[in-house]
């Protein structure tokens, strides 16, 4: 964890000082083995916005934590937005400063515990929108190597270009659901024998072509733009599967 502490020397001995005003030299503290970066006060200090510039640039050596004596409402405002954990009170010279802040380690601030739920919040409703993902892909597997012999394969998929993929663009339209399932279903045609041409169109139409989802489609935009858009996608599908696989052979 580093720190920034503002110091009238740059020196872990220097008192801290008092204000941002008197601060010659922030000093960006590496807590675990007390190294140290200087962030110096530029010649031209007194000027607006140059104690903005220093703790830009302490953010940018990594620093988390800002450790003063008094900070005003206003900078400490912004070092929140710049994701400082801003705490007030330190005395001594800088090396005391951390010393106490570490003995003490003040709890995060609301701030910063608002920012922690939201991110905890944000991931687990991510991982509860995967769940049913991970499940239907481990069910479509399944269904695939249990139901789905590699005759049957053979019977439909025949290694004729145009006919395999159009037999993997109804396929595709027809069995349509997330994306991420798109790829499995794409590597188990594979690995049953079925031609790479047949595998494209069945990614294609898998994501761009939902009979299923097609009732909602016309009631959501209107009846015949959702039957042209199908349409149209399916049409488009046997094309795009010979150009996919042309341009794979060309480029391996």
């Amino acid at each position: 964890m580093k720190i920034a502490v503002p110091a009238v020397e740059a020196d872990l001995d220097a008192e801290v000082a008092g204000t941002m005003s008197t601060c010659r030299y922030l000093l960006v503290v590496d807590a675990g083995t007390m190294t140290f970066e200087v962030v110096r006060a530029p010649s031209e200090w007194g000027r607006p916005g140059l104690g903005v510039q220093m703790v830009s640039r302490a953010l940018s050596l990594g620093a988390m934590v800002f450790l003063t004596r008094h900070l005003s409402p206003r900078l400490a405002e912004t070092l929140r937005a710049n994701g400082f954990a801003v705490v007030t009170g330190a005395e001594g010279t800088v090396r005391e400063a951390i010393g106490w802040y570490l003995r003490c380690a003040p709890a995060p601030e609301p701030a910063a515990r608002a920012r922690l739920s939201a991110a905890l919040g944000r991931s687990l409703r991510q991982l509860v929108v995967m769940v049913p993902t991970l499940l239907g892909v481990v069910f479509l597997v399944g269904l695939l190597r249990s139901f789905i012999s590699k005759d049957t394969l053979a019977a439909v998929f025949t290694g004729h270009a145009v006919g395999d993929a159009a037999w993997g663009a109804v396929f595709g339209s027809i069995l349509a659901g997330h994306p991420v399932n798109s790829y499995v279903i794409g590597r188990a045609l594979l690995e049953g024998g079925v031609s790479l041409v047949a595998a494209a169109a069945v990614l294609y139409t898998w994501v761009s072509v939902g009979l299923v989802q097609l009732p909602a489609e016309a009631s959501a935009l209107g009846t015949r733009f959702a039957l042209a858009r199908n349409g149209l996608a399916f049409a488009l599908a046997i094309p795009v599967a010979l150009i996919t696989v042309l341009l794979a052979g060309w480029l391996s």
